[in-house]
């Protein structure tokens, strides 16, 4: 038997870093079993459809390389993918209920309905049908139906039942039906309820293994009803916890931004955000952290996730993006900068490219141990791309370093700019700079700080960057003599 995982969202929004973990841990369970993952999109509430949420999971998806083996994108014999096109099936599968006296007719108005539950409420009792239309007669169904009563189809759930099934996270869950309702399964406008096509697609597509959150276990008594109804075999349930915050509440829209495409655009990489939310709630039993997506299905387990909602933390997340940015290589790491930019920030990789490749990569170099994600880099960069900031002399002084004056800056940086000047300088290796600027600093018996602080500033006017010895590798000769000069003039 060919083991088949699926993630069938709902398009009502965009895709939450919660349920990508619930895309992954399908996509790494069915892999690691030489299975198929597909992708069902179930549209059947148009109220809460949202346009463009579609075209926003498929992308999402591609960028962050879980692709489906079947979906609407890319179609196998389980086609439509869409619930709105699989409708005559939902169709040919109530009648069946219908004729076996699983399922009836309920002609309830929405108004009695409302009354009930209600009452119910008022009387602290849960609230669920009381299963009036459950007994018509074949006559007054008919007598119904034929004058255009406007109904919906419930299922006829049984009496003094258990229901039992093994979830492979939670272990042994056991439902009686006495707190199951007769849900609907037909909705008034011929729509199926999720409850009722979920249960349809899953069979006629094969589905051996349902992984899904766990808000969705009061629901699957329900489902392996349907499921008892028509004589099928039910599928392994996996019932993963929520992700939550640090006040651990479930992560939601109303917590903040958890969008998975937020998080692309704020410049995390695909692989180091799948690499955390896999062990998020999962432990791969040993002390190894960085896993790419293929040793991820070597070693994942569904047994091996907790039953408890694990907690989101973004310096957590950060912490893993920057061990990828300092692992890659700066070349590789220069084609995701400009790729990402072009995507998000067109101007800015069009400043940058407009730039020699040989000057960004030194950036890059310097700066990929500093900085934790791609959207860091403009913040980073800006005196290296453009004009630095108006002369600030409180920047240059600094006593812990022994700059207390103006007198002192302008020493230092006439140090600076004379051994600049000097043409036999090889500014191509930055060991020589290193070696030169030590070896006069010394020998004019000053501390490294004293001169190397003032150039600095003068070549960032920033209060944090690379060291001066590295912005002058970077910037070259003649752009650092220019920035010095212009302080010394400014400062006399």
């Amino acid at each position: 038997m060919t083991i088949v995982t699926r993630f069938a969202p709902s398009p009502t929004g965009y895709l939450h870093i919660g349920s990508l973990r619930t895309v992954l841990y399908n996509y790494l369970y069915a892999k690691k079993n030489n299975g198929k993952f597909m992708l069902r999109i179930e549209d059947t509430d148009r109220a809460r459809y949202v346009d463009g949420s579609i075209e926003n999971l498929l992308q999402v998806l591609a960028s962050v390389g879980l692709i489906p083996d079947e979906g609407p994108n890319n179609p196998g014999e389980k086609w439509p993918y869409l619930q709105s096109e699989r409708l005559e099936k939902y169709q040919e599968h109530i009648k069946t209920l219908l004729d076996t006296d699983m399922a009836y007719h309920c002609f309830c108005s929405s108004d009695r309905l409302e009354e009930l539950r209600a009452e119910q409420t008022g009387l602290g009792l849960p609230t669920r049908y009381d299963g009036k239309c459950r007994h018509l007669s074949q006559e007054e169904i008919q007598e119904k139906l034929s004058t255009g009563w406007v109904h919906t189809i419930r299922l006829k759930v049984p009496k003094n039942k258990k229901v039992v099934f093994e979830d492979t996270i939670r272990g042994k869950i056991e439902v009686d039906t006495k707190d199951i309702d007769d849900q609907v399964l037909i909705k008034s406008d011929g729509f199926p309820t999720y409850h009722f096509a979920v249960v349809i697609d899953d069979y006629l597509m094969w589905v051996t293994d349902i992984i899904r959150g766990d808000e969705w276990i009061p629901s699957t008594p329900k489902h392996i009803l349907l499921y008892e109804a028509f004589g099928w075999d039910k599928p392994i349930f996996s019932h993963v916890p929520p992700l939550v915050g640090a006040d651990r509440k479930k992560l939601s829209k109303r917590t903040g931004d958890v969008s998975v495409e937020r998080f692309l655009e704020n410049g995390y990489f695909p692989e180091a955000l799948l690499n955390y939310i896999s062990l998020l709630g999962w432990n791969p039993k040993t002390t190894q952290e960085i896993f790419s997506l293929g040793s991820l299905i070597e070693v994942f387990k569904l047994e091996d996730v907790h039953k408890s909602g694990a907690v989101f933390d973004t310096e957590r997340l950060d912490w893993f993006n920057s061990k990828y940015m300092a692992n890659y290589e700066t070349d590789t790491l220069y084609n995701k900068l400009i790729t990402y930019l072009k995507r998000y920030d067109a101007d800015f990789a069009t400043q940058i490219e407009s730039h020699p490749k040989e000057y960004n990569i030194k950036i890059l170099q310097e700066l990929k141990t500093r900085i934790k994600k791609l959207s860091d880099y403009k913040e980073f960069t800006t005196f290296f791309y453009g004009e630095i900031q108006k002369l600030d002399m409180w920047l240059f002084l600094n006593p812990k370093m022994k700059i207390l004056s103006a007198e002192d800056v302008q020493d230092s940086l006439e140090m600076a700019l004379s051994l600049l000047s000097d043409s036999s300088l090889d500014l191509v290796s930055l060991e020589n700079i290193k070696d030169t600027f030590i070896t006069a600093i010394s020998a004019s018996q000053k501390k490294n700080g004293q001169v190397l602080w003032p150039v600095r500033v003068a070549l960032s006017m920033e209060k944090f960057s690379p060291g001066a010895l590295e912005l002058i590798y970077i910037l070259g000769r003649e752009k650092s003599i220019q920035r010095i000069q212009k302080v010394l003039n400014d400062i006399s």
